[in-house]
């Protein structure tokens, strides 16, 4: 299952962005960001582009720990 929704719920509540900000830059509504917050809706690797330049970070905030637990789990074997 895929936690990115939640790395970007996290960036966004920490950098104090709103969710119909979000939603709107992306050109949908704020019922399609409460959808993507729940995980309900997958986002496409644009999309999830688009909101990391949104958020200004790098898109790789959102996958740092499934990273760093599979190089983590890499050097055990």
């Amino acid at each position: 299952m895929s936690t990115v929704h939640l790395k970007i719920e996290e960036i966004r509540k920490r950098k104090g962005g709103t969710k119909s900000h979000i939603a709107r830059c992306c050109g949908h509504t704020p019922q399609w960001y409460s959808k993507v917050s729940k995980g309900e809706i997958v986002l496409d690797v644009n999309k999830i582009e688009r909101i990391a330049s949104i958020l200004e970070v790098d898109v790789t905030n959102f996958f740092e720990k499934k990273l760093n637990d599979a190089l983590n789990f890499k050097q055990l074997a």
